[in-house]
């Protein structure tokens, strides 16, 4: 099973720790991390929010894919399950920043998005909504819950 572990730059040293927690509670998984930048604070651009409105029927295409869709594209194009860490899940991270562009990575593919929050705000509804196909509140203890969601999300007999 190829599972894709996304963690922002305010990770740290806990991206390997994860990593290591996920692969040592499901053995049969190959793990791939990637570090997302963090969305930028409110009230200030961020870079890939500025743009050019421009038809995509002028230049004979159907679709244009964003910024932030080439570092995920490719590895969740080949994963079975797509992992985004987050301190908080709240409303804002769940419509900006890692968790919308996992997703968006994840969703042509009809792979599953799973979020490990410190703590989470949402509702199922909103989450579900969001394409988002699991949340786990890790606490304080980040590295114990990721060994628990990753014997959910990828049993021994998988």
């Amino acid at each position: 099973m190829q599972v894709l572990l996304c963690v922002g730059e305010d990770a740290g040293p806990l991206a390997p720790a994860l990593a290591t927690a996920w692969r040592e509670a499901a053995p049969s998984c190959a793990v791939t991390t990637v570090v997302l930048p963090d969305p930028a604070p409110p009230g200030e651009a961020h870079p890939s929010s500025v743009g050019v409105f421009v038809p995509l029927d002028a230049l004979g295409l159907a679709s244009v894919s964003g910024p932030e869709d080439g570092a995920l594209a490719a590895p969740a194009a080949t994963s079975d399950l797509v992992v985004v860490h987050v301190p908080v899940l709240d409303g804002t991270t769940l419509r900006e920043g890692r968790v919308p562009a996992a997703v968006a990575a994840a969703a042509p593919h009809a792979v599953p998005v799973v979020v490990l929050a410190g703590r989470s705000e949402v509702s199922r509804r909103e989450w579900s909504g969001a394409g988002v196909s699991g949340v786990h509140e890790t606490g304080d203890d980040v590295v114990a819950a990721t060994a628990r969601v990753a014997r959910t999300w990828a049993p021994s007999w998988a």
